[in-house]
Parts: structure tokens; sequence; C-alpha cells
């Protein structure tokens, strides 16, 4: 089937490249013409349409009526670039998407007053509304369709429902059927591709500071902080600063975590027993976590289960065993080398090799400060400085 193979936006089974193979030697010695429009023949079908809105400027005539002057072979002579044209494209050479940077080759180019198309090599990935440019020529359009050649429709209608390889304007049709919720208009930078991809991680975030970040990313561009309200709540005559106990694990079994409330949860390898209080769920990292609160009159007080070994419960309704694995929890990170050469926003990994983190945590970048010099070495003298010359530092 289609879904055996990787999605590629280009056609790489193409008949035109068989023609010579496939013709008899007579043919292709004593019609050579026919051989050749054989193949140009099959090369169009497998090209693939571009259309563009580009500028266009031919050299007129001076009279009355508007009229064009002609070269030898009776076409349209095109003003240079910088003098009306910026769009005329020339047959061979390689364009790119602004945005998606798909290229393509142009085997024939189409653009004029009363047509705007070009006939290019088979790549599904350009963009509509996007800019491409001519490597050679340094032409430059914007995308208002592409349409797929009836080869390549053929042989890969089956991946046209795979997001990865169908064709951009196709993608309000997944939108209507996975994410009819979302406006059509996102942020700068947001892929259609990868936000369809990955919608199922936004509908499990849904409801959580998580999910009201990634929204605001995805629809204005910007990074949202979530303050909640019980954060600065005051309560009069609350003398309840009772701290909650948890515990993270990765749940083993499909069985609902709140099955596991009022149990009692025993550690394989360190024998630690406690009462599960509360039971909740989310996605970290892509994968389930279950995070327990314990109380404090448990068995034993000390919770002093290990990470990465295994607890077990007896599930209340089904009466079945519940297993887990304890995962490591990140609390305030405390840095002890700064280092150099890191960018805000950047995420950093834990190295869990070192006994940091869970595996499934990262950090990210918050503010960076100005570092100071501590000492000098002096690698090249280098010539030409004077007393009193400034010295500039540079992170390079």
């Amino acid at each position: 089937m289609s879904f055996d193979n990787n999605p590629t936006g280009k056609l790489n089974t193409k008949i035109s490249n068989l023609i010579d193979g496939q013709l008899p030697d007579f043919i292709q010695s004593d019609h050579p013409v026919f051989s050749r429009f054989l193949k140009h023949y099959y090369q169009y079908l497998e090209a693939g349409e571009l259309r563009l809105t580009v500028n266009i400027d031919n050299l007129l005539l001076e009279l009355t009526a508007a009229s064009n002057v002609l070269d030898v072979d009776g076409n349209k002579i095109v003003l240079e670039s910088g003098s009306g044209s910026d769009g005329k494209f020339t047959a061979g050479e390689t364009i790119t998407g602004g945005t998606s940077k798909a290229t393509a080759t142009v085997l024939v180019d189409d653009l004029g007053a009363s047509t705007s198309r070009l006939f290019i090599t088979s790549q599904q990935r350009f963009i509509t509304g996007e800019t491409v440019t001519g490597g050679t020529s340094g032409a430059s359009g914007v995308v208002t369709r592409y349409r797929a050649n009836p080869v390549q429709t053929i042989q890969q209608l089956l991946d046209y429902a795979d997001v990865d390889n169908t064709i951009y304007d196709f993608l309000d049709n997944f939108r209507d059927e996975f994410m009819n919720a979302i406006p059509l208009t996102l942020a700068d930078g947001v892929s259609k591709r990868n936000l369809i991809k990955n919608i199922r991680e936004l509908y499990r975030a849904k409801g959580t500071s998580e999910g009201h970040k990634i929204f605001m990313r995805m629809l204005l561009g910007e990074t949202a902080d979530v303050t909640y309200p019980n954060k600065y709540m005051m309560k009069t005559s609350d003398g309840n600063w009772a701290s909650k106990t948890i515990m993270r694990v990765a749940p083993l079994t499909n069985i609902a975590v709140v099955e596991a409330v009022g149990g009692t949860i025993i550690g394989g390898s360190s024998g630690e027993k406690a009462v599960v209080a509360s039971a909740t769920s989310f996605s970290e990292g892509g994968a389930a976590i279950v995070e327990f609160e314990l109380n404090k009159s448990s068995p034993s007080d000390t919770f002093a289960f290990t990470d990465g070994e295994i607890v077990t419960t007896t599930a209340k309704d089904s009466d079945v065993n519940m297993t887990f694995t304890v995962k490591r929890i990140v609390d305030v990170p405390v840095i002890t080398n700064s280092s150099a050469l890191y960018t805000v926003d950047q995420d950093i990994e834990f190295d869990t090799n070192t006994s940091i983190g869970n595996g499934l945590a990262t950090a990210r970048i918050n503010n960076i400060n100005t570092g100071q010099v501590n000492g000098i070495v002096v690698d090249d003298v280098g010539s030409k400085y004077e007393v009193g010359d400034t010295l500039t530092f540079t992170t390079s």
C-alpha cells in the first residue's frame, strides 16, 4: 500500500525516465522526434502546475494602440528586473519557497498578462501565500495555488490522507475534521502540518496552564504567564498550614487511577508503605504520569520510596493489582556552573546519568545575566595597540 512508503512531496517513480528503455531500437533510430515527443509528453503529465502572482512588464511600441515589441521568434520582450518586471523565471532553474524551503525545477515558464503559472517538477510542499524565488534569474512571485500532476495523484492517492504528504490547500480539510474549534488564522511561524499532527497533545493539555500557554503562542505568537488566583488569596483566621506530600509515578496497567485512592501502595524494593489520599493523571513529555497525594498518617511516615522502583496497590472496585514505576520529581534547580553562549527561551535537557530529573522534564532559560572577566590570558599579542585603548570582549 501507499502508506508503506515514507511520505515525500516529490514524485520519485517516474514514467518519463523509462521511455528510452521501453521503445524498440528501430523506433528510436528511425523516429527520434516521436521518441522525444513521448518523453516530453510524460514529463508534462508528471509536472506540477504552480500558479503565481508576479509583475511582468513588456516593451511597448510607440503607437496609438497598445502593441508589444516582439523578438524574432514572435515572443514579447520582457523588461529587465528593476524596470517593472520581477517575476520572469527561466526554464531549468531551481525555485525555492521562502517559508516551506521546498525546491523544484522550472520546466516551462507560462507567466504573462493572461496566464500566471509555472510548470515545475512535482513538489507538494509549497505553501499558498509564500514567496518563491528563482535561483538563477532572481525572479520572485507569490504562490496562489499548487496543482498536483495526474501521475503523482494516481500513484500517491492514499498519501493525501497523510498530513505529511498532502498539499497545503488540503490542510484546511484536515482542520475541519480534527480541530474545527481552532481559528483559520494562526500566528506567524506556526506550521499547520505540525499543529495538526500534535493537536492531540493540545487537547490533552486543555484546561492546564501549559495548555493556555500553547494556545496563546499558537494564535498570538506571544508567551503567556499563567497565575492562579489562589496564589495571592488571603484567608482570614485560617490556621491550616499543612503541606502535601506527593509522589509521581508512571502507570504500568490500564486501570483508572481513581481506583488507587484509599489503597496502600507498597514499594517493591524499598518495602515502604503509604496510603493514597488522591490521584490525578496528566501528560509530561508525551508520557502518561500519575500524581499521588500521600496520607500523612500512612504506616510509614518517611516515604522513602526509591527512583525507578515498582510500587503496587489493589484497585478498590475491580480488585486487581495496579503497578506503577516511581519517577523522580524535578523541584527548583540550583545552577552551579552558569557557563555561556546560551539564549533566552532555549530548552535544556537534564542529564539523567547524573541523577538529575526524571527523563521527561526539560528546563527553559528565562533570563541571562551579564558575566564578568575574572582573568586574562593573552594567546596572541597582536600589534598597533596604544596605552588607553578600550578592549572589547566577545563570546565568539
